[in-house]
């Protein structure tokens, strides 16, 4: 018996756009995400971080913006995916990637 075969490997693609903030004064509609997302990276556990990331993608997806008129919901006004992207392999899943957390006020 013979067999004829040949070798591959299988890459994901995914794409890095530029770093933005979201600020809890400017969309206070996720200041309960952005909390939960701040508390998982404070603990160190990156299960419930990338949990509490994919809400705040989430509820960024399906809340209007305050004081905005008709559908424009958040993600459309921040437009973190609009840019240059940077090619990266690898086989992560998530959404958003948590560069810093700031718990400074901006009255400060």
């Amino acid at each position: 018996m013979r067999l004829k075969l040949y070798g591959m490997e299988v890459y994901e693609v995914a794409k890095k756009y530029p770093p933005f903030v979201l600020d809890s004064k400017e969309f206070p509609e996720l200041q309960l995400e952005m909390e939960a997302v701040a508390e998982a990276n404070f603990v160190g556990d990156d299960a419930r971080t990338k949990y509490a990331l994919e809400d705040l993608y989430a509820k960024m997806h399906a809340t209007e913006a305050k004081g905005s008129v008709g559908d424009t919901h958040i993600m459309s006004m921040v437009g973190p995916f609009n840019g240059t992207e940077e090619r990266i392999f690898g086989g992560e899943e998530t959404m958003f990637k948590l560069i810093a957390v700031d718990d400074a006020t901006s009255d400060s």
